[in-house]
Parts: structure tokens; C-alpha cells; sequence
């Protein structure tokens, strides 16, 4: 059954599906380790669709930032 839920990083309001994890919305937003740990540490709560793609273009962006030679 559908939970509805408040993002605790932006206050938009979405629906989980936790019992049915395959169709939910996270599902669909493949994190790599790094950005899951980082989720996980600064978070207790499922996060909405559009901070997930957030959080991992960011972390994403930062990370190529790094390896560039100047």
C-alpha cells in the first residue's frame, strides 16, 4: 500500500512504495556507492524523486570536478 511521505530535504510530498520497492519512484534512480553513503548519512527518511536526481548529478558533477588536471 502506498505511503504518503514529506521529503526531509525539500518538503515535497510523494508516495513510497516501500512493499513494493520495484515500482517505486527510487527505483528508478540508480545512486553509486558514494552517493548512496551520503544519503544514508544525512538522511533517515525516503527521499523525493527529484532530490535523488539531485543529489546524485551534484555528487556526480563534484566527483569530475576532482579529477580534472588544471
Amino acid at each position: 500500500m502506498p505511503k504518503r511521505k514529506v521529503c526531509p530535504r525539500c518538503g515535497a510530498t510523494f508516495e513510497c512504495l516501500h512493499d513494493q520497492i520495484a515500482l517505486c519512484h527510487c527505483a528508478t534512480v540508480r545512486l553509486d556507492k558514494n552517493s548512496l553513503n551520503y544519503v544514508k548519512a544525512n538522511y533517515s527518511d525516503c527521499l523525493c524523486h527529484d532530490c535523488l536526481l539531485e543529489i546524485k548529478k551534484t555528487l556526480s558533477e563534484e566527483r569530475i570536478n576532482d579529477t580534472k588536471i588544471l
